[in-house]
Protein backbone atom coordinates (compact mmCIF):
# COMPACT_ATOMS: atom_id res chain seq x y z
CA UNK A 1 0.00 0.00 0.00
CA UNK A 2 1.15 3.45 -0.82
CA UNK A 3 0.59 6.81 0.78
CA UNK A 4 0.65 10.09 -0.82
CA UNK A 5 3.35 11.32 -3.59
CA UNK A 6 6.20 13.56 -2.23
CA UNK A 7 7.58 15.83 -4.83
CA UNK A 8 10.01 13.48 -6.64
CA UNK A 9 7.02 11.02 -7.27
CA UNK A 10 7.90 8.78 -4.00
CA UNK A 11 5.24 7.92 -1.41
CA UNK A 12 5.44 9.86 1.75
CA UNK A 13 4.64 6.37 3.54
CA UNK A 14 5.56 2.92 2.87
CA UNK A 15 3.58 -0.25 3.87
CA UNK A 16 5.30 -3.75 2.96
CA UNK A 17 4.36 -7.41 4.14
CA UNK A 18 6.68 -9.13 6.45
CA UNK A 19 6.83 -12.89 7.28
CA UNK A 20 7.79 -13.61 10.87
CA UNK A 21 9.06 -16.57 11.20
CA UNK A 22 9.07 -19.00 14.91
CA UNK A 23 11.44 -21.17 15.63
CA UNK A 24 10.55 -21.88 19.65
CA UNK A 25 10.65 -20.38 22.92
CA UNK A 26 13.87 -18.56 23.45
CA UNK A 27 14.93 -18.41 19.68
CA UNK A 28 15.19 -15.64 17.68
CA UNK A 29 12.79 -14.86 15.27
CA UNK A 30 13.69 -14.25 11.41
CA UNK A 31 12.18 -11.31 9.88
CA UNK A 32 12.00 -11.67 5.47
CA UNK A 33 10.76 -9.17 3.41
CA UNK A 34 9.79 -11.20 0.29
CA UNK A 35 8.94 -8.06 -2.01
CA UNK A 36 12.46 -6.16 -0.96
CA UNK A 37 14.63 -9.65 -0.79
CA UNK A 38 16.17 -8.53 2.58
CA UNK A 39 15.73 -9.88 6.71
CA UNK A 40 16.30 -9.50 9.90
CA UNK A 41 15.78 -10.90 12.92
CA UNK A 42 14.67 -9.92 16.87
CA UNK A 43 14.69 -11.63 20.09
CA UNK A 44 11.18 -11.31 20.90
CA UNK A 45 8.17 -9.94 18.60
CA UNK A 46 8.80 -6.17 20.05
CA UNK A 47 12.30 -6.21 19.27
CA UNK A 48 11.34 -7.90 15.46
CA UNK A 49 8.89 -5.47 14.83
CA UNK A 50 10.77 -2.97 15.75
CA UNK A 51 14.34 -4.32 13.25
CA UNK A 52 11.56 -4.80 10.65
CA UNK A 53 10.51 -1.09 10.77
CA UNK A 54 14.37 0.16 10.67
CA UNK A 55 15.00 -2.06 7.83
CA UNK A 56 12.54 -0.94 5.43
CA UNK A 57 12.95 2.56 6.20
CA UNK A 58 16.53 2.15 5.32
CA UNK A 59 16.07 0.08 2.15
CA UNK A 60 13.45 2.21 0.89
CA UNK A 61 15.35 5.19 1.67
CA UNK A 62 18.55 3.87 -0.16
CA UNK A 63 16.62 2.99 -2.95
CA UNK A 64 15.01 6.59 -3.52
CA UNK A 65 18.57 7.83 -2.84
CA UNK A 66 19.34 5.53 -5.96
CA UNK A 67 16.74 6.21 -7.90
CA UNK A 68 15.51 2.89 -8.08
CA UNK A 69 11.71 1.91 -9.57
CA UNK A 70 10.45 0.38 -5.88
CA UNK A 71 8.63 -3.02 -5.87
CA UNK A 72 4.81 -3.07 -5.54
CA UNK A 73 3.51 -4.22 -1.82
CA UNK A 74 1.85 -8.06 -2.01
CA UNK A 75 -1.13 -8.79 -1.06
CA UNK A 76 -0.74 -10.60 1.98
CA UNK A 77 -3.18 -13.31 0.78
CA UNK A 78 -0.70 -14.15 -1.87
CA UNK A 79 2.24 -15.27 0.08
CA UNK A 80 2.45 -18.97 0.90
CA UNK A 81 3.06 -19.50 4.43
CA UNK A 82 4.59 -22.57 6.78
CA UNK A 83 2.89 -23.83 10.21
CA UNK A 84 5.43 -21.28 12.33
CA UNK A 85 5.42 -18.23 9.92
CA UNK A 86 2.47 -15.23 10.40
CA UNK A 87 2.48 -12.07 7.91
CA UNK A 88 3.00 -8.66 9.57
CA UNK A 89 1.81 -5.41 7.86
CA UNK A 90 5.05 -2.78 8.36
CA UNK A 91 4.86 0.65 7.82
CA UNK A 92 8.13 2.80 7.49
CA UNK A 93 9.44 4.97 9.82
CA UNK A 94 8.50 8.76 9.32
CA UNK A 95 11.55 11.24 7.83
CA UNK A 96 10.24 14.32 8.09
CA UNK A 97 13.51 16.39 7.48
CA UNK A 98 13.33 14.52 3.63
Amino acid sequence: MLGMMKKNNYPEKYVYPAIFTYYGLGKEIAVTFPDLNVATSGTDDADALQSARELLGITMLGLEEDGEELPSPSKPSALALEKNEKIYLIANPVYPNK
